[in-house]
């Protein structure tokens, strides 16, 4: 399967998880990375652009994808919302046509409004959702226990199942 896995990561449960789904699927991995800094009030106009859907601007953006590929987008959940980076990168990506699988990566699961806003950002870039998931990552309290780093590489292949069945293709 010719699977492309993108996702942003900011506190690193989002490329962990992207890291064992694509060890078990052989997907090729790209991470988004935001221009902004998140210290110095970074991270509040970060917030402030997840909030109003506004993209940001991505450092060395690659949004080519193979004609034949399958594409899984991942976004860590910010205010019940994708991030500004993914949202930047489903604006700008060739997604005409693609077959696509949306994981929202949040602090609990239960994020449907997070899922279907990127289902409904993708869908109108031309791309055909097949299926998602919402998964547990970081929470961004002091005070939680944090999943393992192993924890969530093994989420990330326990994902590999659902993505498969949903690229299979009709009999």
């Amino acid at each position: 399967m010719n699977l492309l896995i993108v996702y942003y990561s900011r506190e690193g449960s989002t490329r962990l998880i992207a890291q064992g789904l694509a060890a078990a699927t052989g997907g090729t991995l790209r991470e988004l990375v935001d221009s902004r800094k998140m210290e110095h009030g970074g991270m509040f106009r970060a917030l402030r652009s997840t909030m109003v859907g506004r993209g940001t601007t991505l450092i060395d953006p690659d949004y080519s994808i193979e004609p034949d590929a399958r594409v899984v987008i991942m976004t860590p959940v910010w205010l019940g919302r994708p991030t500004p980076a993914v949202t930047t990168f489903v604006k700008n990506a060739a997604l005409r046509g693609t077959r696509t699988f949306v994981i929202a990566v949040g602090g609990t699961t239960g994020n449907p409004g997070a899922i279907a806003r990127l289902a409904k950002r993708v869908t109108s870039r031309g791309a055909l959702v097949i299926g998602h998931a919402d998964v547990p990552g970081y929470i961004p309290d002091p005070k939680a226990v944090r999943p393992s780093d192993e924890e969530l590489v093994a989420e990330g292949v326990h994902l590999a199942e659902a993505v498969r069945q949903a690229f299979e293709e009709p009999s």
